[in-house]
């Protein structure tokens, strides 16, 4: 690898503007509630870049911080040791390519760190990940645990675990902006005559699926006024496929907006 040459790629790129990561599609929509201000929407193939999309956020400065909302199957919390305070000290969050690198070549690929380096650098006040109730996770995340990440700053960040959606709703902090996270395999339940066997996966009833999406529903309809930001992780492989994977996709899209992302036209549904 000529890595005189690749250097001078990054530093002199031809074109205008910025490049996003490869595998991610950004959208920009009004907040949910109307309110002047922009919702940034990121979707991405592998669920560790939706950290780029936190890192732009965290840019401008708000006050308070949001919480981190996450919607998944898996444990993508990490463990402190997978914090490296080189590398996030020195990453420089306003050049768009160099975040979009250190998400490529620095998180890990299996998938489990980006949430403790999100806190690290202070992205979110703190996290709540609200699990699948159809799927095994390490005893560590068990619904109800609860762990600590402290930031660079010496504050400390709580990641709390739930299976049930009412209580979550319960502990959220009122009047808090949120980030929504949502990892497509959340609505995936593992295919019990297939055994262990990689994309086995199916998918939750159509009905189950959009009552949990509803922005009329009992937990949605909750959260609508409070979102800032959204990442969708279409995550295929979890998913049993891409073809269950997009299918999920165009439930929350249909649930979440009117005419369809990826278009000037797209808007949040109204409660």
């Amino acid at each position: 690898m000529d890595v005189a040459r690749i250097s001078g790629w990054l530093n002199n790129p031809i074109g205008q503007g910025w490049i996003d990561p490869p595998g991610c599609e950004t959208e920009y929509a009004s907040l949910p509630t109307g309110d002047n201000g922009c919702c940034n929407i990121g979707i991405v193939y592998e669920h560790r870049f939706a950290f780029y999309y936190w890192g732009l956020h965290s840019i401008e400065a708000r006050s308070p911080r949001p919480i981190l909302l996450s919607l998944d199957s898996h444990d993508d919390v990490g463990v402190p040791d997978e914090v490296v305070p080189d590398d996030l000290d020195n990453l420089r969050i306003r050049d768009r390519i160099e975040l979009g690198l250190f998400c490529w070549l620095r998180l890990r690929s299996l998938n489990d760190g980006h949430i403790r380096p999100a806190l690290y650098l202070n992205f979110f006040s703190d996290v709540y990940i609200l699990l699948n109730e159809d799927k095994e996770t390490s005893e560590r995340c068990a619904a109800g645990s609860i762990e600590h990440q402290k930031d660079r700053e010496g504050l400390m960040h709580s990641i709390r675990f739930y299976r049930d959606r009412n209580r979550l709703l319960r502990d959220l902090p009122p009047d808090t902006p949120i980030f929504l996270d949502i990892d497509l395999d959340f609505f995936a339940t593992e295919n019990p005559m297939a055994g262990s066997r990689h994309g086995s996966e199916q998918l939750k009833e159509d009905a189950e699926i959009a009552s949990i999406l509803s922005l009329k529903g009992s937990f949605m309809g909750q959260l609508l006024d409070s979102i800032v930001g959204l990442t969708i992780a279409l995550e295929p492989k979890y998913c049993g496929g891409l073809r269950n994977s997009l299918h999920v996709l165009e439930i929350l899209n249909h649930e979440f907006f009117k005419d369809t992302l990826c278009t000037d036209s797209c808007k949040w549904r109204k409660r």
